[in-house]
């Protein structure tokens, strides 16, 4: 990775009235610190720093230019601020590096060939968009991959799924899922089933009521034709006796 110059300036001013004016100027107040060196407060120039974030170049080595200093002064973007509502840019924070002391950095996961997942129906589910790696500072990658091209529905993705170069160690738990593909219709479907048993159920509890109802009637009819019997029978005694007096 080729290092980006970038025109610094020191900076004794502080307080918010004159940050305010050096972002007026069009410029950027930033501190540089690290490697056990005492911070450094800078002015940077906002087209220059502009231009370099629009080009992805979040991870870049950066030559600091110094006051046009001729001493070399390798640092990384460790933090920007921004504005609330919009996109300015109101403060950096810069780390001193060497080349030859690992740096740990914040990396974006890609997702790539997710177009035969899609036409499958799957959902691609994504959990985190960005790990976090050490590396010395010339191997930083620019993103991490994740190939869908051979993934099915129902396959999820951890951490320990994803490939980097020797030199790139990625620092988040191994067992971390990344990324999960869902099957809409299969869910759909069971959720379908799900309803046609709780429909079934109730057709049958449904069916059970009338059935009792209905032998409940019954019940009450044959309760009736006995009482009928009883009082007929009741009859039929006394006829006999009145014949005998006869």
């Amino acid at each position: 990775m080729a290092d980006v110059k970038i025109m610094a300036q020191t900076r004794e001013e502080t307080g918010k009235g004159a940050m305010r004016r050096i972002r007026n100027g069009k410029q950027i107040p930033a501190i540089l610190y690290g490697e056990k060196r005492d911070p450094v407060c800078l002015k940077l120039q906002t087209i220059e720093i502009e231009r370099l974030l629009n080009r992805g170049g979040a991870h870049s080595i950066l030559d600091l230019q110094i006051d046009d200093a001729k001493e070399k002064n390798l640092a990384m973007i460790k933090e920007v601020q921004h504005a609330t509502m919009t996109s300015k840019i109101l403060h950096m924070d810069l780390i001193r590096i060497s080349l030859d002391k690992k740096v740990e950095v914040n990396i974006e996961l890609e997702i790539i060939n997710t177009d035969e997942v899609k036409k499958r129906g799957g959902i691609i589910t994504q959990m985190i968009n960005e790990l976090t790696v050490e590396c010395f500072p010339d191997n930083i990658p620019e993103t991490i991959k994740l190939d869908l091209a051979n993934a099915a529905t129902g396959d999820s993705f951890k951490i320990h799924d994803l490939i980097v170069d020797e030199s790139v160690t990625i620092m988040n738990d191994p067992e971390e899922v990344i990324v999960a593909i869902l099957a809409p219709k299969a869910e759909e479907a069971a959720a379908a089933a799900t309803e046609g048993e709780a429909a079934e159920g109730d057709a049958a509890g449904g069916a059970k009521a009338g059935d009792a109802k209905a032998g409940a009637k019954a019940g009450d009819a044959k309760g009736g034709a006995k009482a009928g019997d009883a009082k007929g029978g009741d009859a039929k005694p006394g006829a006999a006796k009145g014949g005998a007096k006869k």
